[in-house]
């Protein structure tokens, strides 16, 4: 399940640059939420981070610096109470 997500970050996301404004990025958020939750509710995390991307939450979320500039705090941890 993680495959497409690995061939999006080697192959694809390079080519536009480091667009996402959140950190982690949506692609490693997604692995982290596999990781964590497993396929299913990882993947339905990972969609859920995909409407939120560059909407409201930047606005709602803490800021931090990376090293890509200033990227909005968005980790898993504070999005899965509701899976416990």
């Amino acid at each position: 399940m993680t495959a497409p997500i690995r061939f999006y970050q080697k192959y694809l996301s390079g080519a536009d640059g480091h667009r996402c404004p959140m950190t982690p990025s949506c692609s490693n958020y997604a692995l982290q939420a596999m990781q964590r939750h497993g396929a299913i509710k990882g993947w339905i995390m990972a969609c859920d981070r995909l409407m939120r991307c560059g909407r409201d939450e930047l606005k709602l979320s803490p800021s931090a610096m990376t090293q890509n500039g200033i990227r909005c705090q968005d980790p898993v941890q504070s999005n899965d109470f509701w899976w416990h």
